[in-house]
């Protein structure tokens, strides 16, 4: 994900969409390192070198500054994931996804994002590790927003792969996966130095393959009755 500006624009609009711009990459750069407790839209205005009256103009509010910048990250992983999953159901000649092909589509794309650049693997590090420290509301508006109808239409397909299982045991083991994906994308960075250097945390995508594997087992061993 890249922060562009909209091109065939008047000299005004594009001043004032490169200025929204900066405002999002500093909401970004705050948000990771204080949370949402920690930003203020001054703060977010002085390092974009724009006036508060700006932040206002372009996000009307703290939240909204937060959640858009939200947006423009997660909003391409999530349609990444879509492609993924229709590329799967082309594949499947009609017949339900395996477990594997499901969780594929959802953890792929996120790893494809941390793999353009260092950068991008520490921020969206630090913006997952968010997920767990930020205010419960917060987090449940955040989920509404970018996650809710998504994860419904994994949780369709988890159903036809798994007509007999019971509603309760697909959402706790979803809900389980995605645990361990955030888990392992939070805590990524300390992976070298827990392995003594064994392990090599710049493999990106040994990472998102070795998880992949691992959630996937963990999910059929837990409706395995």
């Amino acid at each position: 994900m890249a922060y562009s500006v909209t091109r065939q624009q008047s000299p005004a609009s594009h001043r004032s969409e490169k200025t929204r711009i900066r405002l999002l990459k500093s909401t970004e750069s705050i948000f990771a390192s204080l949370g949402f407790g920690g930003l203020t839209m001054r703060e977010v205005a002085h390092r974009s070198q724009a006036n508060l009256a700006s932040a206002h103009y372009h996000f009307g509010s703290k939240e909204a500054m937060v959640l858009e910048m939200l947006k423009t990250r997660v909003q391409p992983i999530n349609r990444r994931r879509m492609e993924c999953l229709e590329e799967a159901r082309c594949l499947s000649d009609g017949n339900p996804l395996t477990t594997r092909q499901i969780l594929r589509a959802l953890i792929l794309p996120i790893g494809e994002e941390i793999a353009k650049s260092a950068h991008t693997r520490q921020t969206l590090a630090q913006l997952v590790a968010r997920s767990f420290t930020e205010p419960a509301r917060f987090i449940e508006r955040m989920h509404r927003k970018f996650f809710g109808e998504l994860c419904e239409i994994f949780m369709d397909e988890l159903r036809k792969t798994h007509p007999m299982v019971k509603e309760e045991d697909l959402y706790w083991n979803l809900h389980l996966a995605i645990s361990s994906m955030l888990g392992a994308l939070a805590q990524h960075r300390r992976l070298r130095e827990f392995s003594k250097g064994t392990c090599d945390e710049d493999d990106t995508c040994d990472m998102i393959e070795r998880l992949i594997t691992f959630v996937t087992h963990g999910f059929e061993a837990g409706i395995a009755k």
